[in-house]
């Protein structure tokens, strides 16, 4: 059976959308172009920065008090409870729809409006996400599928009308209801970084929900530090230390979510391909090969938080 989440009572002034932005010793200047964008499509900002240990005051004051909240950490606890901090505050103030942004991702004109309206048509979801993409990439695919029995379905996006059940989507652009947050819960702090998203989304199908992805929400998204080709396909590289949280973080959501056998094997699967390209294949393949045995054996005895960060090998 569906979840489903009313909207009853809520006219189009009603609807209070706050976007969650999360930052890490970012970009000042891309990040200005994003609030600009987000200020003219939700009422307000919940700018998070994640202990990036520089006096941001300055700059915050080109921002209107009343339109850009500051929740600024003393040290970086993670992707999950940096956003868990912003979705709190939001919550707290009224919002009915949270935004979550990561700092380099630009939104396409009229992207929320989109989002929402998708919401508005499905009262069983519990997130929704838009079609991205990244700039520095040469090719183009799809960011949308789902998993169908045994088999992995890319869904495209000719039609930019077209609105998919997905298995999971992005935290970047991910556009939830705050009746489906209260009821699912927060993301899952303890992970640090890696796979936040997809274990909320795999967490709110559990309770009967249902995830959707928005061909007409366009989103400029940087995925990894750099792109290249590896074996003559389109690579988002990220530093080894990454790695240590996408195989642990792996490990942990498939023990902790319920999910059916066939998505199970699927995730496993593919991150047993990701182990054997960056491990033989890529540059530095025996950072990347330790990385990812830590990870694994500390998923595997259930080790969570944060264990290693820039810098490690």
């Amino acid at each position: 059976m569906s979840a489903a989440i009313s909207f009853d009572g809520e006219g189009e002034g009603g609807l209070r959308t706050f976007a969650v932005v999360v930052t890490f010793r970012c970009e000042l200047d891309r990040l200005a172009v994003q609030f600009e964008r987000l200020l003219s499509q939700v009422e307000r900002i919940v700018w998070v920065d994640n202990g990036s240990g520089v006096d941001l005051q300055p700059w915050l004051s080109q921002w209107p008090a009343d339109r850009v909240h500051p929740v600024w950490l003393t040290q970086n606890h993670g992707i999950g409870h940096a956003q868990n901090c912003g979705i709190e505050w939001a919550l707290e103030h009224g919002a009915t729809h949270v935004l979550l942004m990561d700092h380099d991702s630009l939104p396409g004109e009229g992207m929320v409006g989109t989002l929402m309206d998708a919401l508005r048509a499905r009262p069983d979801a519990a997130a929704v996400g838009p079609h991205y993409a990244d700039p520095r990439r040469q090719g183009h695919r799809t960011p949308f599928f789902r998993v169908e029995g045994w088999s992995l379905r890319w869904l495209d996006c000719h039609d930019r009308t077209q609105v998919w059940e997905v298995d999971h989507v992005i935290a970047s652009g991910c556009l939830m209801p705050a009746a489906a947050l209260r009821q699912v819960g927060l993301l899952q702090a303890d992970y640090f970084i890696d796979w936040v998203d997809v274990e909320w989304c795999l967490r709110a199908r559990d309770r009967g929900f249902k995830i959707y992805g928005v061909c007409g929400a366009d989103l400029e998204h940087r995925l990894g530090d750099q792109v290249a080709w590896v074996l003559g396909r389109e690579v988002p590289l990220h530093a080894p230390w990454r790695h240590y949280y996408q195989s642990r973080n792996v490990v942990l959501m498939l023990r902790s979510t319920s999910v059916d056998f066939p998505s199970k094997v699927h995730h496993a699967v593919q991150q047993l391909k990701r182990l054997v390209v960056f491990s033989v294949f890529v540059p530095g393949r025996g950072k990347y090969f330790k990385m990812w045995m830590k990870g694994l054996l500390h998923g595997v005895l259930g080790r969570r938080g944060r264990v290693v960060g820039p810098g490690s090998v």
